[in-house]
């Protein structure tokens, strides 16, 4: 493991207790079926890299600091599931399938694109109701996964596919919730651009 990756992995972690904490405080929302289909395809993900040797630290604590937002979400009890969640999920059973079948360098294909199709309900609610603390939290995520890119040791599968991909989705959640910068409320509340 490099700089890079140690760096990555540092600042991925450090960032979940301070979400964590601003959940059970209820100053954040985040979408519970997003955290748990995020960190099941993580899991898909550090696995199928660790059997190609590759650049798997991040999802390895990606894993790790989902679990620990997910217990916060249980406890607020702020969560709902709906047909697009049932939808993702069926992916992730997809790229758990497709690893057997096709082995880990399709699995970490298929569960990198299954991340980041878990992330659109994040962005949707990052769009709907945008806020300053999560921006500061995902653009700093956003930090996180391109140290990770940075450390990849080649531009393969293995090694970026899967930062690179987080990169540019954590850097939508992050512009999503910093709209709210750019916006000014109307009388009735709602957002105008």
């Amino acid at each position: 493991m490099n700089i890079y990756n140690t760096l990555s992995m540092l600042l991925a972690l450090s960032l979940y207790p301070p979400t964590a904490r601003q959940i059970l405080r209820r100053e954040m929302e985040q979408n519970l079926a997003t955290f748990i289909l995020w960190g099941t395809l993580d899991a898909v993900v550090a696995v199928s890299i660790m059997f190609q040797h590759g650049n798997w630290y991040l999802p390895a604590a990606y894993v790790l600091g989902c679990m620990v937002v997910i217990t916060a979400l249980i406890i607020v009890k702020t969560y709902s599931w709906t047909w697009f969640e049932t939808a993702i999920a069926i992916m992730v059973v997809a790229c758990i399938v497709g690893w057997k079948i096709s082995g880990p360098r399709m699995a970490t294909i298929m569960s990198t694109t299954g991340v980041v199709l878990a992330g659109l309900p994040q962005l949707l609610d990052a769009y709907r109701k945008p806020a300053t603390k999560p921006m500061i939290i995902y653009s700093l995520f956003t930090l996180a996964n391109v140290l990770s890119v940075m450390g990849g040791k080649a531009w393969t599968v293995e090694e970026r596919l899967y930062p690179s991909a987080c990169s540019i989705l954590c850097l939508m959640v992050t512009m999503a919730y910093g709209r709210k910068l750019f916006s000014r409320p109307s009388e009735s509340g709602v957002l105008l651009h």
